[in-house]
């Protein structure tokens, strides 16, 4: 689309783009680029400033909005990850770099999506709580992932005692989940890239997956990349384990598929399974997140639980009805394309052109 208009009326195009809020709450902008002129410039500034229920939108930059403890319900939002990597993502491809939160009571009904969060942390002491599309990666050298970041599952806030409630991890790149210090019911795991960090070696025994005895969880669509898993009565589906193990007991597994005999080879799971014929893996125009897409003739395509031939499920993160989204991309209008004119007048307005996308 190319438009001719003044730089106001253009302006005001991107911030309808950017999205609207209901009528109760407010969206903020956050922006840590020394310069630009943003509501708040750190997470801890706009935690104060906002009101529960607001919309932080954190914009692409390379300084980091540094750390925090909500205590107030908020939804945060970034651009993404791997923005230089995939098509379409954002005209200013730089991330949001985010250190390490925590949830706290009062903080329940939040979410953090579209940050990078460069092997920091996440802890959990509430309820309600939704962590999707972020990565949480960091490199070193040509290894994207040789240190993880990890979600902690804790408990209450204001009561040690109790567990937490309603979790769910969707989507996300590069992290492990610890949790068995205190029960957590309803927690949702699905569509994300799971595993320890590359720095711990390939026959690492650490766990990537530590849930408590008695955690009730569903764990689907998920690729386990290295690390263990240590659950107890849980359900695991349409899963890949890339390598690792597996301990604990009354677990259900169904159309899994693993490089040894991890799910072992019953009810719809797959047993030593060779990787290189599952994944499409590195290559030429081929994103650091596209690389784990399933490969034409891979046996997790149509092998997910429920599967037919009219409406085939895949095994791994990019099957099912949530699957995995490229870079990461927050599920509102994004502009991946803009340029204008650098000066105009009166009788000669500034033409801008902008391309805009929606990622749902």
């Amino acid at each position: 689309m190319k438009f001719r208009f003044t730089i106001q009326v253009a302006l005001l195009c991107l911030v309808i783009v950017i999205g609207v809020s209901a009528a109760e709450a407010k969206i903020w902008r956050v922006n840590s680029t020394p310069g630009i002129n943003a509501d708040f410039t750190t997470l801890a500034a706009a935690h104060t400033g906002a009101a529960s229920g607001d919309t932080l939108h954190l914009e692409g930059s390379a300084t980091t909005y540094g750390g925090l403890t909500f205590s107030k319900k908020l939804i945060i939002i970034g651009p993404g990850y791997f923005l230089g990597e995939n098509p379409s993502t954002q005209a200013v491809a730089l991330p949001a770099l985010v250190n390490a939160i925590s949830f706290n009571v009062g903080s329940e009904g939040s979410v953090v999506m579209g940050c990078d969060f460069t092997g920091s942390a996440i802890s959990i002491f509430c309820n309600d709580i939704v962590i999707r599309r972020n990565k949480f990666s960091s490199p070193s050298g040509a290894t994207l992932d040789w240190s993880n970041g990890i979600i902690y599952l804790y408990w209450q806030s204001n009561n040690g005692g109790i567990g937490i409630n309603n979790i769910i991890i969707s989507q996300n790149y590069g992290v492990y989940i610890s949790g068995s210090s205190r029960v957590t019911t309803g927690l949702l795991v699905t569509n994300n890239y799971l595993g320890l960090g590359a720095a711990f070696g390939e026959a690492a025994t650490s766990s990537c997956l530590d849930l408590h005895n008695n955690t009730v969880a569903i764990i689907q669509n998920n690729i386990f990349r290295r690390g263990r898993i240590n659950s107890q009565n849980c359900s695991f589906t349409n899963n890949i384990m890339f390598v690792g193990s597996i301990v604990g007991t009354g677990n259900l597994f169904a159309n899994n598929i693993a490089n040894a005999d991890q799910f072992g080879s019953t009810n719809g799971n797959r047993a030593n399974v060779d990787m290189s014929t599952v994944f499409i893996g590195t290559g030429s125009g081929i994103s650091s997140d596209g690389m784990w897409k399933l490969k034409a003739g891979s046996p997790a395509i149509g092998a997910g639980f429920g599967s037919t031939v009219s409406n085939p499920v895949d095994v791994g993160m990019y099957g099912n009805n949530t699957s995995y989204v490229l870079s990461g991309m927050p599920p509102i209008p994004s502009i991946y394309f803009f340029e204008n004119q650098p000066v105009g007048s009166n009788t000669d307005p500034i033409d801008v052109s902008i391309k805009a996308k929606s990622h749902n």
